[in-house]
């Protein structure tokens, strides 16, 4: 059963009781395991394969004193949505969280609809916002180690999609409440499931489509779409983080080899999405699914519909979202 994300720590950590974890007993520095979970809800995609391939290298570099133990996405009973949450509590010592907006809500304003254009302009505004997020997952009890993008969010959907307004009366699956926004003001019905939970969802008529890339779900959900409409509504950058406290009983060298290595895997996973992006989306079109690009007329309508909302949002949050979303502006020139 996913944890309920209103659940106070102690049901937290009682409802995973039977995880292996090393914050059960006393961490020590010359032999520490690490129960590690990732959003990402199949192993075919590239950031639980970096994981994997970061949980090798950090058993070499620390001569096995500090092992990770990867865990995909639905295998442990945590929700997805609740990862900030479970690796603050110490339920799990380190995670792949990309659903952290409802724990981390400043986290929205990369989410922001039509705000980032291009991967250029990702990796550039990234390191600008981020400190803003590492003193937010401070405050939840964690460690940002690196962060990493998927490429453009774009729309895919069970039922023929070729222009904006087809999106009036559909039931689309989103990460974000920002995404969410930008269904709503075209007439559509914003879902938020996490991944494990798509295909389920797709099949019953939960939701008609979905927001994603085709690295990321149209990779996995290509069988159960028809169409795909490639206006880009927004990047969805994701992050690996630690637990705090089980970060600190590392040594010093074990934390500097840690925070090298996941910079490591989150640069290969970005590097790896943006490539791998265009040449994905040619595959799944050719195997059937009719692909759409954005019309210029809608990327217009997208852009003067939504981008008052940008400062809606950070009208909603506290201080710190509405300098985040300044200095992000400040970045993009937008």
């Amino acid at each position: 059963m996913p944890i309920n994300p209103i659940l106070p720590r102690r049901h937290l950590l009682g409802a995973a009781a039977g995880l292996p974890l090393a914050t059960a007993t006393p961490l020590r520095a010359q032999s520490t395991s690490w129960t590690v979970y990732s959003s990402a809800p199949s192993v075919q995609l590239t950031p639980y394969k970096e994981l994997e391939a970061l949980a090798q290298r950090m058993e070499q570099a620390t001569s096995g004193a500090l092992r990770l133990r990867p865990n995909v996405g639905g295998s442990l009973p945590i929700n997805i949505q609740t990862i900030t949450q479970a690796t603050g509590d110490g339920v799990v010592q380190m995670a792949d969280d990309s659903f952290f907006v409802g724990a981390i809500p400043i986290g929205g304003v990369l989410r922001l609809p039509m705000l980032i254009h291009s991967p250029e302009e990702a990796v550039r505004v990234g390191p600008v916002v981020r400190p803003f997020l590492e003193r937010a997952y401070k405050r939840r009890g964690c460690v940002v180690l690196a962060q990493y993008w998927f490429p453009n969010q774009v729309i895919w959907s069970t039922k023929p999609v070729a222009s904006l307004d087809d999106l009036r009366g559909m039931k689309m699956r989103v990460t974000s409440p920002e995404q969410g926004e930008f269904i709503r003001r075209f007439g559509g019905t914003a879902v938020t499931i996490g991944g494990p939970e798509v295909p389920s969802a797709l099949q019953s008529g939960t939701v008609d489509g979905v927001l994603t890339a085709s690295v990321g779900g149209g990779r996995l959900w290509k069988d159960l779409l028809k169409t795909s409409y490639r206006l880009a509504v927004n990047y969805f950058d994701a992050y690996f983080i630690a637990n705090e406290e089980a970060f600190g009983t590392l040594t010093p060298a074990q934390r500097e080899i840690l925070l090298r290595e996941t910079e490591v895997a989150a640069r290969n996973s970005t590097e790896g999405h943006f490539r791998e992006e265009a040449e994905l989306t040619r595959q799944i079109a050719a195997g059937g699914i009719v692909t759409t690009e954005a019309k210029p007329e809608d990327v217009a309508r997208g852009m003067e519909r939504i981008t008052p909302f940008w400062s809606e949002w950070a009208q909603r949050h506290q201080s710190d979202a509405r300098e985040a979303l300044a200095a992000a502006r400040r970045v993009l020139g937008r």
